[in-house]
């Protein structure tokens, strides 16, 4: 089973998960607390977490993010992207799987679904979310989906970032 987090920089603002099975077989969840995310991977035997959060001790922005920004990638530096790095980070070191870091919005332009509305764009996909977090959750699943198939490339130098491959 693979995890995709869309997770929020506070615990007091919506995190959307989903576990996936399968391109259709998957559990959207939107969740808060760090237990609550922690427990919901875990307990699922999740293989792949894909998460939409820069994954870095030392934050700074990375050759990941100035390749990724034509894509809308914000930097990690901001004061809203550092709490959020920092979170990803105390999460991260608590689940048992493999962790990659993606971007859903990346993963949706280059899969031709991107729109701004996130209804839109889960019709494309034949997916009902509850919100626009579940949906990056899906699309974060998605990519890990691929990375396990081996459809996906690599971005960045040491810190790498997981994007579908670009046909």
């Amino acid at each position: 089973m693979i995890a995709g987090v869309d997770l929020a920089a506070k615990p007091k603002n919506p995190t959307g998960i989903c576990l996936l099975k399968s391109r259709n077989n998957y559990k959207l969840l939107t969740l808060y607390e760090d237990e609550e995310i922690i427990d919901a991977i875990n307990e699922n035997k999740v293989e792949i977490v894909a998460i939409d959060a820069p994954l870095m001790k030392e934050i700074r922005i990375r050759e990941a993010d100035r390749i990724l920004k034509k894509y809308g990638a914000m930097p990690p530096t901001l004061p809203g992207m550092r709490m959020l790095t920092t979170r990803a980070i105390k999460i991260i070191e608590r689940l048992n799987a493999i962790t990659i870091e993606v971007f859903p919005t990346a993963s949706a332009k280059i899969l031709g679904i991107y729109d701004k509305d996130y209804r839109k764009m889960a019709e494309k996909l034949n997916i009902e979310p509850s919100n626009k977090h579940e949906l990056d959750a899906y699309l974060a699943a998605y990519t890990g989906y691929l990375y396990k198939k081996g459809l996906t490339i690599e971005v960045g130098n040491k810190e790498k970032i997981i994007i579908p491959k670009i046909d």
